[in-house]
């Protein structure tokens, strides 16, 4: 386990942040099914676990993927060959991988063996059980044993039809089935539209929303006859030659909520005017505080105007739970009781993070509780956060993240334990943190 500690320092400069994670996922796998090559741009090396875990998860499919420079080359999967051996795919620590994986290799009819991390393992995927009964497929779940990584086999085949999908858990289900139902067969062998009906309330609306845009964009059209409810045509057109990822802008805020904190980073490398990320709304909340969103010469900098005191905020963080943490953060340091709800999913991610993060505000002196049902947070700022203390980043990203940030302005410093967590979704995020002038050991 990786050990370092962030001393307080005054964060300032320009850096980047890595390519979207949930753009690269989706255009991946949009790429890997498609017809002709394609080349995404946006991803300078290296490369981070997820974004790795869902290319091993298309050239499993049967995919190339090259590198080269800041862009990846996709050439298509042949089809599927029938009675084909079943195949091993590992997708780490990533649940988006491994829940949009699944269809796209039972629209396939692809046997396939997913090994992955025991965490990951734990993690939520009843969504698809009535959907693999109707199929007549199974998804076995095998525990770690005997030096054996935890493994779910999935074996089915998926053709055109109607299917229902529980949107309440995760938009990554139903995106995944988007994706895979704009690629499947009739009984024929030939192309057919699908139906996908959506139950319950789709959580992450916006993460729905940029898969449907990326489907525009690889040809891929669907109608949204009324909520949740859609027809899926097959693609009408090749793949686009060559496509743009953004910056991620869940760790865009990581930067927008230090400024706010007294620190001044610009950020170079958000695509504002075709944004598809819901994260970016992270830009709306900040200004409700009282900051400013300035772009100059394509980089986006958050002012907070002279001798202003920024308000305490209350946020429905139901449709960004990701930037939940910074946000908690960010309010520990306004005077004021803010209140962030749609806080429960944060429970189910790579750690119960909504615990972690009342942990980290409680160390630093700060009061923070949860409602009884566990879907609001009320933070209670203060003016001065306090350091001296260590942490365990419980195996997630963005804990290391929230408390490299809290010992930034703390009043000295963190040792945090874990952070090579960092893994998962920003390899260089020690890099960047010291380009601006951020103080470890």
């Amino acid at each position: 386990m990786s050990t370092v500690t962030f001393y307080p320092a005054r964060l300032r400069g320009s850096a980047s942040v890595p390519p979207a994670k949930s753009e690269a996922h989706r255009a991946l796998l949009l790429a890997a099914l498609g017809q002709n090559p394609c080349r995404l741009n946006g991803f300078p090396p290296p490369l981070c676990d997820d974004v790795n875990a869902m290319i091993a998860g298309v050239t499993a499919l049967g995919a190339k993927i090259e590198q080269a420079g800041e862009a990846l080359y996709v050439t298509p999967a042949p089809p599927p060959t029938p009675g084909a051996p079943m195949i091993t795919c590992h997708v780490n620590a990533c649940a988006a991988a491994l829940r949009m994986l699944i269809p796209a290799f039972l629209v396939r009819g692809q046997k396939v063996r997913f090994t992955m991390e025991e965490g990951l393992f734990k993690r939520p995927m009843d969504a698809y059980d009535p959907l693999l009964r109707l199929l007549g497929g199974t998804l076995e779940r095998i525990p770690a044993h005997d030096g054996e990584p935890c493994s779910m086999i999935l074996e089915g085949t998926m053709p055109a039809g109607e299917y229902y999908i529980n949107g309440s858990q995760s938009s990554q289900f139903a995106s995944g089935l988007l994706i895979a139902l704009a690629h499947a067969r009739n009984a024929s062998g030939q192309p057919a539209q699908s139906f996908l009906n959506i139950t319950g309330a789709i959580v992450s609306r916006p993460y729905l929303d940029m898969t449907l845009k990326l489907m525009e964009r690889f040809h891929t059209g669907y109608r949204e006859r009324e909520e949740g409810a859609f027809t899926i045509y097959p693609r009408s057109d090749l793949s686009p030659e060559s496509l743009d990822i953004s910056g991620d802008w869940s760790q865009a805020a990581v930067f927008l909520c230090a400024n706010a904190m007294g620190n001044g980073i610009m950020i170079k490398n958000l695509l504002a005017g075709q944004c598809l990320q819901g994260d970016a709304r992270i830009m709306n909340e900040l200004c409700r505080m009282g900051m400013r969103m300035v772009w100059c010469h394509q980089e986006l900098y958050a002012v907070c105007p002279s001798h202003a005191e920024l308000s305490p905020l209350e946020v429905n963080c139901s449709n960004i739970p990701d930037v939940a943490p910074i946000l908690a953060l960010t309010c520990a340091t306004l005077r004021g009781k803010s209140t962030l709800t749609g806080v429960r999913r944060l429970t189910i991610k790579e750690c119960d993070r909504l615990k972690g993060t009342i942990d980290v505000l409680e160390k630093l002196g700060v009061k923070a509780e949860s409602s009884t049902d566990g879907d609001t947070l009320h933070v209670y700022g203060t003016r001065t956060l306090h350091g001296g203390f260590e942490a365990d980043a419980l195996g997630d990203h963005r804990m290391v993240m929230l408390l490299a940030t809290a010992a930034a302005v703390a009043d000295s410093p963190i040792t945090v334990h874990g952070v090579e967590a960092l893994n998962k979704s920003w390899p260089g995020f020690i890099e960047a943190y010291q380009s601006l002038g951020g103080k470890l050991e």
